[in-house]
């Protein structure tokens, strides 16, 4: 019968590599019976791991919807908020100008106009604001800001005004800046998307429409009036009949924008509304989703202890075998 003999350096090599997988089994119960999770996927489901790997899809899926769900309510909330800012200040302004009469003094229209003209640049000011840097009432436009500075607009204006003295005139003016869909306000004032309303995926069935925009007719009405204030407050030289008249068209109109404007909140807060929903219906989804992937991968405590006891008793077995065949040599036999 041969015999096959194992140099020390084998033996050696041999007794390492038996200890390091025992340990290594060890380690990995352990760990096991610390999460309550096998760490060997595969081996543990037996190589059968596409329901497995199909669960992890869906979570990863289900994952990035609600990143986007979460980014959406967090914008259309602020958007709410400006939009209730925005027309607090049409309202209040809308107040303080139709206090004006034909029987006010020159000082009463004079301060007035001047109180005005902060409501243009506040308006314009809610409508260009950034959320995580992007633009809120831009559309798809989230890196410029919608709307030109108010400074900006209103020194057009003028221009676009010229040398008109008469309510009438000043007020077609304006209009037809604001109106017009080759000029004006179309492409000096509003500098956001044009297309088609925003598309906001939250689920694999459900894909929301976000339309309120700087440039919806119900803000646009608003700003038109304001701006009418505003440019009034910078006419000056104009007579009081006619700065007192200016001011009470504008404040009618901005109080007959108000209507729009709830028009325009009762869209977005639809939104919302449906975002919500959606992320209850996700969060439904992954729960259901991580129980299932919990029983595919959930090591069973019980067996973990009783096999890690066993490897724990084969580490120290091997600890002392390896301890005795250390001490053998062939000097204690001579």
């Amino acid at each position: 019968m041969p015999v096959t003999y194992v140099g020390d350096m084998a033996q050696h090599f041999i007794t390492t590599r038996n200890g390091s997988a025992i340990k290594s089994e060890l380690s990995m119960l352990a760990e096991s019976l610390s999460t309550g999770q096998v760490t060997d996927v595969v081996q543990h489901l037996g190589g059968e791991t596409a329901q497995y790997s199909g669960i992890n899809h869906s979570l990863t899926q289900l994952n990035s919807y609600a990143a986007t769900a979460r980014e959406t309510a967090q914008s259309l909330a602020s958007m709410q908020t400006m939009l209730g800012q925005f027309q607090a200040e049409g309202d209040a302004t809308s107040n303080q100008l139709l206090l004006v009469s034909n029987s006010s003094s020159d000082t009463q229209v004079t301060e007035a106009a001047r109180a005005a003209r902060p409501t243009f640049d506040t308006m314009v000011s809610l409508l260009n604001t950034r959320v995580a840097d992007r633009a809120l009432f831009g559309g798809a436009e989230v890196d410029t800001a919608p709307l030109a500075s108010a400074d900006d607009m209103i020194a057009n204006i003028q221009l676009a005004i010229g040398g008109a003295t008469t309510q009438a005139a000043i007020s077609a003016a304006v209009d037809t800046w604001f109106d017009d869909p080759a000029g004006g306000f179309t492409t000096m004032g509003y500098q956001g998307d044009t297309g088609p309303a925003v598309q906001k995926r939250l689920s694999e069935n459900t894909t929301l429409a976000i339309d309120a925009r700087a440039d919806d007719p119900a803000i646009k009405a608003s700003l038109k009036s304001a701006a009418l204030a505003a440019v009034t407050h910078e006419m000056s030289g104009l007579d009081v009949g006619t700065r007192s008249a200016l001011l009470q068209e504008a404040g009618i109109g901005l109080f007959a924008a108000t209507s729009g404007l709830v028009g325009v909140q009762a869209r977005v807060g639809f939104v919302e509304e449906n975002v919500v929903r959606t992320q209850t219906e996700t969060a439904a989804q992954t729960t259901a989703l991580e129980i299932a992937k919990n029983d595919h991968i959930s090591a069973d405590p019980f067996d973990t202890a009783s096999r890690l006891q066993a490897m724990q008793l084969q580490l120290e077995t091997h600890y002392a075998v390896t301890a005795r065949l250390s001490q053998l040599s062939l000097l204690s036999y001579i």
